[in-house]
């Protein structure tokens, strides 16, 4: 497909999808010496590529997987939108790829027939009683699969054939159509599969799961294989407003509103939000993180000191531990400042760290902290030489180092 230009983005164009109709139900199978002809690739092709629409339709559903933010650039003079690079899955299981941003200058837009199809917005029933005519336009962003064909090459004719059926296209190349629109899309008919529109059943959670997906609200899902391949994605919403008598150009009446658009995040995204850590890999080795103090009163030997333990989640290599990766400090009181104290012993332990600071005992209420190095060349390395990540609860990239400064006051308490 060519790039996409100010001329052909936004616009609607007529396309069909060259995968439908067919099955994703039925395939070919091989024999020796059996005659293939073009139809017969085809259904090959037909058969993974609609299997994979059906997968992401059923089992993911659709919306904006990353990127395809709506913007604008606005001055004076014009008004210019934006739409990010991206990729969405639409409600046939389609992945609709923009690989980079488009704009599109909109500002004579008002001088415009599409202009004579737009509505106002409708009434915030908030607003305050006023007479003044509203003179702002909707508009919707709205973004839709599009298959070209596309690298001519030379074709066996049929005899009598014009002069043009010689090439024929040897690529499906897939593409899309982003498009300004009078009236948000309709996805009546479509497979989706929408739980917001019926009343929780009563029962565990298993129950409430196996009377949606028994008895699931949503049309046959055949739509995804038999042609019908309009299925629009709703980017954003955004309200136009004339300038000038007579009109001379449009401006924004608000801010554009990205929100409405539905979402198709990761998994693994959705479990970082929510529970504030990354998930491992299955038999991925723990995170390396520190996390827990307790100091006591040492005694024997160590009388006169106090000895702090820190607990990680992995086992620290003894050889990284050094005095510039492990610092202790006590805050004084009278001085209101930190006062780093001599680290006399540091031990690795099966759970962490053991360390006995010079400084004499402390007094309850005393607080300290204790500054571990995850980066630098005297980061602290577990026992497979991977980085400290941070404090515990902490989302740092795999692989990647960060410091960990762990507070605490003396005597630990609950």
């Amino acid at each position: 497909m060519s790039t996409p230009t100010a001329a052909n983005v936004f616009a609607p164009l007529d396309d069909l999808d060259p995968a439908t109709p067919g099955d994703p139900f039925v395939r070919l199978r091989y024999s020796y010496g059996q005659l293939l002809g073009a139809e017969d690739f085809t259904t090959e092709q037909r058969y993974f590529l609609l299997r994979s629409r059906l997968h992401n339709a059923a089992l993911h559903g659709f919306g904006t997987v990353w990127g395809l933010k709506v913007g604008s650039q606005e001055s004076e003079t014009s008004l210019t939108l934006t739409c990010e690079t991206g990729l969405a899955i639409d409600p046939l299981g389609r992945e609709v790829y923009v690989p980079q941003k488009v704009c599109l200058d909109i500002t004579g837009l008002a001088a415009t027939p599409f202009w004579g199809e737009l509505s106002a917005p409708p009434a915030d029933p908030a607003a305050p009683a006023s007479d003044a005519i509203d003179t702002r336009r909707r508009v919707y962003v709205v973004l839709r699969y599009r298959a070209c064909l596309t690298e001519q090459v030379p074709a066996i004719t049929q005899p009598c054939s014009g002069a043009d059926a010689g090439l024929s296209p040897s690529r499906v190349q897939d593409g899309y159509r982003l498009c300004l629109e009078a009236k948000a899309p309709d996805l009546t008919g479509l497979p989706i599969r929408d739980i917001t529109t019926r009343a929780n059943p009563a029962g565990d959670l298993r129950t409430r799961i196996l009377d949606q997906l028994i008895d699931p609200d949503v049309p046959p899902p055949a739509r995804l294989w038999s042609g019908a391949d309009d299925a629009p994605l709703l980017l954003a919403v955004l309200d136009l407003e004339p300038v000038g008598t007579p009109v001379e150009r449009v401006k924004l009446g608000g801010a554009i509103d990205n929100s409405v658009r539905a979402l198709l995040p990761a998994v693994q995204m959705v479990a970082d939000l929510a529970l504030g850590i990354h998930l491992e890999a299955a038999g991925d080795t723990a995170r390396f993180q520190a996390g827990g103090l307790h100091a006591h009163p040492g005694d024997g030997a160590d009388l006169g000191h106090m000895l702090i333990d820190v607990g990680t989640t992995r086992p620290i290599l003894a050889a990284s531990i050094a005095e510039p990766s492990v610092r202790v400090l006590r805050f004084d009181e009278p001085t209101k400042a930190w006062v780093s104290l001599p680290i006399l012993v540091q031990t690795p332990t099966a759970t962490g760290l053991s360390l006995t600071v010079d400084g004499g005992e402390w007094a309850a209420g005393t607080i300290y902290q204790v500054c571990l190095a995850g980066t630098g060349p005297n980061a602290l390395l577990d026992i497979d030489g991977k980085p400290l990540a941070g404090a515990v609860g902490e989302v740092v990239p795999p692989g990647t180092g960060r410091d960990a400064s762990l507070f605490a006051t003396h005597p630990t308490t609950a």
